[in-house]
């Protein structure tokens, strides 16, 4: 562990703490990050998008929930799948705003966002027509 004269930055700190909560100690965290002292300044160019992107996996919790029960009404009750389906593309929206209020661009998500909307169209238009 560190000494006081060579604590942790707030950075790293953070990230150890939430890394902590998955497993790992704290000072392995810690020694690992100071082992390269650019460590933490790779990592900051990575907050400013790290906001956008937990909203961004709320929102695709929820459609893989809504793709997961519409599967599941498919026998039973049509019109629930066919408004789940729907409903993934407020989902979608809701990651994309998400991303343009933090004026924040990540290519990957943004690829995923319109894969998401085309199988939700795609669900959409096959659920319409049982």
């Amino acid at each position: 562990m560190q000494s006081i004269g060579n604590a942790p930055s707030k950075l790293v700190e953070d990230v150890c703490n939430q890394a902590k909560e998955l497993g790992t100690k704290f000072a392995d965290c810690v020694d690992g990050l100071l082992l390269d002292p650019t460590s933490a300044q790779q990592i900051s160019p990575l907050l400013p998008i790290s906001k956008p992107l937990k909203s961004c996996l709320s929102w695709y919790e929820a459609i893989i929930a809504s793709f997961k029960s519409a599967l599941i009404e498919l026998e039973e009750d049509v019109p629930s799948a066919n408004y789940d389906v729907k409903m993934v593309g407020d989902y979608v929206q809701g990651c994309e705003d998400e991303l343009a209020r933090d004026k924040v661009q990540i290519p990957s998500v943004t690829t995923r966002d319109n894969y998401a909307k085309l199988y939700s169209n795609i669900a959409f238009v096959i659920t319409e027509h049982l």
